[in-house]
């Protein structure tokens, strides 16, 4: 005996809405199966209904209504907006709950063991240990949740404790990234504050501002000769697929800088060496990715691929800084360095050739050239263009410090400081904790790193994608500094 199944029915159209094609950044194949939940943690007690009424109130700001827009797929298969009118109850804006427990956060059995910092550098737990906690069971976690509903991209999920408060955003990664994600924020504080005027204008509502990107490139991409084409690249997937795998920072960067300037015959002090707290962060992560798993002696090729932000380089004409930009506007630059360099040399060197990386491919010619290599690879394989060689290993950070996430300041909504001010170095309404969980579908994910930021205290907080017996190995390293 046969079993059948059939597809849910998509939402029928709607004649007012309106329609709009998803830009080129956003309706990709490496963006479609990400959602993503996203936590800021209060110690204070927010308005709940407060915080909802200032986001749909967002979303009648002008344009700004598109951020209520639902995801719908075209005959040609391709990501369109459809856009209400107006929202109402039947057709919100967004998705929206709220729970509500009596008791402290400390006194929760899940949300107790929310991560707290340390004195060191130390594993935590699983980001998806706190899911139940932090979103609906029936919340979209796919692509095909937004499309087989009529519900909007975003989902706003609340938990109210005695002296606490959770805030997740949940988005499809087709929404926005981490910048876009600011934006957001900052437009939600405008209006919670009853500031509306300071409410940016929304850039890019129904036409494209990436739309010629990579048109008109006038130099060639600095690892254009490193691309990875043909059978060369279906090498590199199999064995990816088959690996499926701040004092402290502060003490490093040090010791970085010191081995850079020592190493340099240059004392100029106008040419003393740079190196950001990402650099030293990238260098540290790739160490600790690579060494429970190679030999120090190993000569295989790694690919440190840093997610690199637009919205700065193409502020001059494309993206402007006096309008919101709440899209995705971001591409990688991309360090390559044998694993047996990243393994034995200096931290500093390797946070060097992070920055060079940065520097050399982060020009606005660059950008345009990397983009022209895009959408060849687009057109001729249906897939994002990667550089190195075919038995190379992947290490990819995404550092959002730039977006001061625990900086956001929600205190207009506070209603009780759940901690006394003399006992924390946060301000109220401002996160003691922010945490990220992404679900990917089946898109084998390893060596992947988002750096969520850094606190009050001066700890930065990032999370990692790896086998459990590397972080295993990771955590006994950690004990053994202690």
């Amino acid at each position: 005996m046969g079993v059948f199944t059939s597809k849910p029915a998509r939402p029928a159209k709607v004649p007012t809405d309106t329609t709009i094609p998803l830009h080129s950044k956003d309706d990709t194949k490496s963006l479609r199966p990400f959602v993503l939940d996203f936590t800021l943690c209060f110690d204070d007690v927010l308005d709940a209904e407060k915080l909802r009424n200032s986001l749909e109130r967002l979303m009648e700001i002008g344009d700004w209504r598109k951020l209520g827009a639902r995801l719908r797929l075209n005959d040609a298969g391709k990501l369109e907006y459809h856009i209400p009118a107006s929202f109402d109850a039947q057709r919100p804006a967004f998705r929206y709950s709220h729970m509500t427990y009596e008791t402290s956060i400390s006194e929760h059995p899940l949300a107790s063991k929310l991560p707290k910092p340390t004195s060191r550098p130390a594993v935590l737990n699983n980001t998806d240990e706190f899911q139940s906690l932090l979103r609906l069971k029936d919340g979209p976690t796919k692509l095909e949740d937004y499309l087989n509903s009529d519900d909007g991209q975003l989902s706003l999920h609340i938990v109210s404790f005695s002296n606490a408060t959770l805030i997740t955003l949940t988005w499809p990664h087709t929404f926005l990234d981490a910048m876009g994600r600011r934006a957001l924020y900052d437009a939600w504080i405008h209006v919670l504050n009853g500031r509306e005027a300071d409410v940016l204008p929304l850039h890019g509502f129904a036409a494209d501002p990436l739309a010629t990107l990579g048109t008109q490139p006038t130099e060639p991409y600095a690892l254009e000769k490193h691309q990875i084409k043909g059978f060369a690249f279906f090498i590199f997937a199999i064995r990816y697929a088959f690996e499926l795998i701040c004092t402290h920072l502060n003490a490093m960067k040090a010791t970085a800088l010191s081995e850079l300037s020592a190493s340099s015959p240059d004392t100029d002090t106008k040419a003393k060496p740079f190196l950001s707290d990402g650099d030293v962060i990238s260098a540290w992560l790739a160490r600790l990715a690579l060494s429970p798993t190679l030999p120090q002696s190993s000569t295989r090729t790694v690919l440190l691929m840093n997610a690199f932000g637009l919205r700065g380089v193409l502020a001059n004409d494309l993206l402007p800084p006096h309008k919101a930009y709440i899209a995705n506007a971001s591409n990688s630059v991309h360090a390559l360095l044998p694993a047996h360099e990243i393994l034995t040399r200096p931290l500093s060197y390797t946070a060097s050739q992070v920055r060079r990386s940065i520097t050399q491919q982060g020009t606005r010619a660059q950008i345009e050239a990397l983009a022209a290599i895009e959408r060849a690879t687009y057109t001729s394989s249906g897939r994002s263009p990667v550089f190195g060689d075919s038995s190379m290993k992947l290490i990819v950070i995404s550092n959002w410090t730039k977006t001061k996430l625990f900086e956001l300041d929600f205190s207009a909504a506070v209603v009780k400081a759940g901690v006394e001010l003399d006992r924390r170095s946060h301000g109220v309404g401002r996160p003691r904790y922010v945490h990220s969980c992404p679900y990917s579908n089946g898109v084998p994910i390893r060596n992947a790193f988002p750096v969520f930021g850094r606190d009050a205290e001066g700890n930065y907080w990032m999370s990692g994608t790896l086998r459990v017996e590397t972080w295993r190995k990771i955590e006994e390293g950690f004990k053994k500094e202690l």
